[in-house]
């Protein structure tokens, strides 16, 4: 078994650098502690584990978390999964402060990201928007030595430590499959909802459902597609207008938010359960549209997690810098239809 003196002998250093390294404490070089923690790995040093978590009381961890949470209840259950990775953390010093928004501004994020860095976080769970701007804003922290995990939105060229969420691409082609078995080869006309054109996994979704069609569900034609930034209002302004420029509507895709208030749309006019309409997710707005067969099929995407393992994944981080299972860790999907809720 390899041991610490084994460890500092072929990094050159002291044994007491190595402790200091593996443990992630200060007064150690960056590139001599990746060298020493790249010779450890090589080497299949095992850490105490209960020895850490024991000094870790006594080093908190301050963990930021920045989610679209205002106006958008779908976020309830992610930020419930937060908390209780929390709680479960909490007696090795675990803490984590949440900033709420709403929508997708990137002045906002980016405001709410420095405010976190001001209060002193020692790294970072976001829902990420993806642009430049924000990509470029969690490379610095990354080069502060600040870890960053993505949840329920991944960003592009960034060196975030790993994402955590749903697998959008695969649950757009699963919606079009849906879509596919009610049109049965007959003609579906259709429109999308997306929340915002400036997040990836809505943007994935749309890319997922329009593979499918192409592939496998040709009646299936897309019309139209609105953009809603998760917000019922908006969504409710929207299918008032197409229902009154598409009068030979069949069905809807979602990819996100606002579901609310395309259902209040649909049942105003009379068109709950006439015109088919496929969301994702099951929250407490949603649930009653679903038993009432105003949705007809919803896709989940494991929320609570989403919340819980990017903590779980930072302290064992923190703890003796074990690395995240994968780069992409995809929460469960699951399809609820009004028989299975």
């Amino acid at each position: 078994m390899t041991s610490i003196k084994e460890i500092a002998a072929l990094a050159g250093v002291s044994r007491g650098t190595v402790d200091r390294a593996l443990n992630n404490r200060d007064g150690v070089n960056r590139e001599v502690a990746e060298r020493i923690r790249k010779i450890a790995a090589e080497k299949d040093y095992k850490t105490n584990r209960a020895a850490l978590a024991l000094a870790a009381r006594k080093r908190p961890l301050k963990i930021g978390a920045i989610f679209p949470v205002d106006g958008n209840v779908f976020f309830e259950e992610v930020i419930a999964g937060v908390r209780a990775a929390e709680a479960a953390y909490a007696d090795n010093g675990v803490t984590v402060t949440l900033k709420t928004m709403r929508g997708f501004s990137v002045e906002v994020q980016l405001r709410l990201i420095d405010e976190l860095v001001a209060e002193g976080m020692q790294a970072l769970v976001i829902a990420a928007i993806n642009e430049r701007s924000i990509a470029h804003r969690i490379n610095d922290l990354v080069k502060q030595g600040i870890p960053v995990i993505t949840s329920n939105t991944d960003i592009e060229k960034t060196k975030r430590l790993c994402y955590v969420g749903t697998d959008y691409q695969k649950s757009g082609e699963i919606a079009a499959g849906l879509m596919g078995l009610v049109a049965d080869g007959r003609t579906l006309r259709t429109v999308l909802y997306t929340g915002s054109i400036h997040i990836l996994g809505h943007n994935q979704r749309i890319t997922g459902f329009n593979s499918s069609v192409r592939h496998y569900h040709p009646t299936i034609k897309i019309l139209d597609i609105f953009e809603t930034l998760d917000d019922a209002d908006k969504a409710y302004d929207n299918t008032i207008h197409l229902l009154q420029k598409y009068k030979d509507l069949d069905a809807i895709y979602m990819t996100a938010g606002g579901i609310g208030g395309t259902c209040r749309a649909l049942a105003d006019t009379g068109n709950a359960g006439k015109i088919k309409l496929f969301t994702h997710d099951c929250t407490s707005e949603s649930r009653l549209y679903l038993e009432n067969g105003v949705i007809s099929a919803t896709i989940c995407q494991d929320p609570f997690q989403q919340g819980y393992m990017p903590v779980k994944i930072l302290f064992n981080y923190f703890l003796d810098r074990q690395a995240p299972e994968a780069d992409l860790i995809y929460t469960k999907i699951d399809i609820l239809i009004r028989e299975n809720l």
